[in-house]
């Protein structure tokens, strides 16, 4: 019974978490191909989750699920961290160039929809982390715990201050462009890192790994 406890707000609280932010990504990505505005807003004004960034968190969510599997493979979870990286930093390359990182294609985009150079950061902080947990030399907590700490500090700064509708006053530059849907998935993927990287069943094996090497 003590093990199932422990286990639950490492396990089951990281595994909700992803489940509810992969239909939330979902949703976008349907509101994005059937031209409902309002799931890939929320309300009228906001700035959108443009379709790349869905894609990332899909990505960042299914490693965080894998890696929560018993017998995980830490090539799909390394796979999930890099590609998730790679579509983040593609978009940090395009947009100083003008134009709307990799979701030019998606036609009901406004001009100031796309991944904002907040939202990139974030991304790649998660990358770091979730790919963190595949490494038995860094302990598997070390980076995922500084990864989930800095980013959780970030988003819940920007939830205090930020204004996300597009053009406000009160929006800060470097994530105008985030949408609410955006935020609410960092904060969900930092503290399901968090969760995990504080599990000390996997601090043992993890031990127990190292020990073997």
């Amino acid at each position: 019974m003590a093990f199932q406890r422990t286990e639950l707000p490492h396990r089951g609280v990281p595994m909700l978490l992803s489940i509810i932010a992969l239909c939330v990504v979902g949703t976008v990505l349907a509101g994005w191909l059937f031209g409902v505005e309002v799931l890939v807003r929320g309300a009228p004004y906001r700035a959108a989750m443009v379709p790349s960034t869905a894609i990332s968190f899909a990505l960042l969510f299914s490693g965080i699920l894998i890696h929560l599997q018993r017998s995980a493979p830490r090539g799909a979870v390394l796979a999930c961290a890099g590609i998730a990286a790679a579509v983040a930093l593609t978009n940090s390359i395009v947009i100083p160039l003008g134009n709307g990182g990799l979701d030019v294609l998606a036609e009901s985009r406004a001009f100031a929809d796309r991944m904002s150079p907040g939202t990139i950061a974030g991304i790649l902080v998660a990358a770091l982390g979730l790919a963190g947990l595949c490494s038995p030399r860094l302990n598997r907590a070390e980076v995922p715990m500084l990864s989930g700490t800095a980013g959780l500090s970030g988003v819940l700064a920007v939830l205090f201050v930020h204004d996300f509708h597009r053009g406000s006053p009160w929006a800060l530059p470097v994530v105008e462009a985030m949408s609410i849907y955006t935020a609410a998935c960092l904060l969900a993927l930092y503290a399901a890192l968090l969760l995990i990287a504080l599990d000390p069943s996997a601090e043992r094996q993890s031990f127990k790994e190292t020990g073997r090497g």
